[in-house]
């Protein structure tokens, strides 16, 4: 009788230091999980700045001074602003005047977002996100 209640006792020992385990490890589990999931959120949304500056770059190309539709900033911003899937970008153009380009010269776009990961979890980490993208003007 005696083994028989040693042996149950052990048991309901294990059982315990498995309970404990499973929940050290499956903290440390979904930590990185979540990480991995919050870095790919980052570099897809740093993929998205990138080519809405390549975007804006090419709208803006084509609307320089001697244009039938020459491009305000005002414009550039509402155009690639309305391209971006659910976040907040700014677009800086330099020359700050897309319309006062003349053909041949350089117009350069830059887009910048910001990241937060983890929604609140982590109260001051934000990233600063932006992309620059130059282009000859056409007309």
């Amino acid at each position: 009788m005696t083994r028989r209640s040693d042996q149950w006792r052990r048991l309901r020992h294990s059982a315990g230091q498995s309970l404990v385990e499973f929940g050290l490890a499956s903290v440390l589990f979904f930590t990185m999980l979540f990480g991995m999931i919050q870095f790919g959120l980052a570099v897809w949304q740093y993929n998205v700045v990138s080519d809405l500056a390549q975007l804006g770059a090419r709208w803006a190309m084509v609307r320089g001074s001697t244009s039938t539709t020459p491009a305000t900033a005002a414009q550039l911003q509402t155009f690639v602003q309305s391209r971006s899937p659910g976040f907040t970008v700014t677009v800086i153009a330099t020359p700050a005047n897309p319309s006062a380009v003349v053909p041949g010269n350089t117009i350069a776009v830059q887009v910048v977002s910001t990241f937060s990961p983890m929604a609140g979890l982590v109260p001051s980490a934000t990233l600063t996100l932006q992309s620059t993208a130059k282009m000859i003007v056409s007309r």
